[in-house]
């Protein structure tokens, strides 16, 4: 008799063995693929997005932090609760604020042919961080270059790594709303409009953070504001990428201590993880439910998604 013929491979009755093989290397190249580096990632929030992202999406994840000290103990309280997390976090050593450690940080994956799905620039000073008190110029300098100028800096130095479909996510605050809502028209157009210049938008961060007393929070509205109108910049000069912006809410970490947050840091990460897998539009800003939000006004979660229009109603999104 003649010799029976192996099944064939697209024959899913006759070999399921193969297309079981077939679908977990595709499933393998697909996480793989999923590449993100989240700055500031050893504490508060950044520490819980990298613990879900390794445990609940697959990705391989590159925790951004400025002491590699402080970012081993953030490791350890993920693995000591998922063991296999250690396979899937890798430590990055990157501050922000500084130009040649964002260039060695991006040398560094460069030359491990790491190719990004996402940058999530998440890294921030607030009122009270790191023992600072917003007191003196130094502390507002410090505060302007690692809330806006960190992540242009990190985002420029990064574009080369991230894929032409990837994404790049800004953690902006409802502070930036806050503030931008009680300013002229003109500085209203000025950071809402991406027709505004890299230039333009930079002296008017600095020069508009530099006007508010260190007791009213110092440039830390104006430093966000500035991240969420970046997005705008960055969304229109790369095309490709989806670039986004978001709140993450009144999250209970060591930059809201005493300011009478509640919502735990896993509780924050509901609109970085739409923001980095969810369908969203490019330049738009993301509250902390996940929804489109205005920029000129603050949005209550619960009130209906923003849509759009030129001079949102407050009435409309604040309850």
């Amino acid at each position: 008799s003649p010799p029976t013929c192996p099944p064939r491979v697209n024959d899913a009755t006759a070999c399921p063995l193969v297309f079981l093989l077939l679908l977990l290397c595709l499933c393998e190249r697909t996480m793989a693929a999923k590449n993100i580096l989240v700055t500031g990632g050893n504490d508060g929030i950044g520490l819980a997005l990298c613990k879900i992202l390794a445990r609940d999406h697959g990705a391989k994840v590159f925790m951004g932090t400025r002491s590699m000290e402080r970012g081993a103990t953030g490791l350890k309280t993920i693995t000591d609760e998922n063991p296999d997390a250690a396979k899937s976090i890798e430590l990055l050593n990157i501050d922000v604020g500084d130009d040649a450690s964002v260039k060695a940080a991006a040398e560094s994956l460069k030359s491990k042919g790491v190719t990004l799905y996402a940058l999530v620039n998440n890294a921030g000073l607030g009122f009270k961080t790191g023992g600072m008190d917003g007191k003196d110029k130094q502390v507002l300098d410090a505060m302007i270059n690692v809330n806006f100028f960190g992540p242009k800096r990190v985002s420029d130095a990064f574009l080369p790594l991230i894929d032409p479909k990837g994404r790049i996510v800004n953690v902006s605050s409802g502070a930036a709303s806050m503030w931008l809502r009680n300013q002229s028209d003109e500085t209203k157009k000025l950071f809402t409009s991406a027709d505004t210049t890299w230039e333009a938008l930079s002296k008017a961060v600095t020069e508009e953070a530099a006007k508010i007393p260190a007791e009213k929070g110092g440039g830390y509205g104006p430093s966000k504001a500035g991240l969420t109108a970046l997005t705008l910049l960055q969304a229109k000069d790369h095309p490709s990428l989806t670039v986004t912006s978001l709140s993450p809410g009144f999250i209970e970490t060591k930059m809201t201590s005493g300011f009478g947050a509640k919502l735990t840091p896993e509780q924050g990460t509901l609109s970085y993880i739409k923001c980095l897998f969810g369908d969203v539009t490019s330049g738009h800003y993301y509250g902390s439910d996940g929804l489109r939000s205005p920029m000129t006004v603050t949005r209550d979660p619960g009130t209906p998604e923003y849509g759009g229009e030129e001079n949102p109603d407050p009435a409309k999104y604040n309850k």
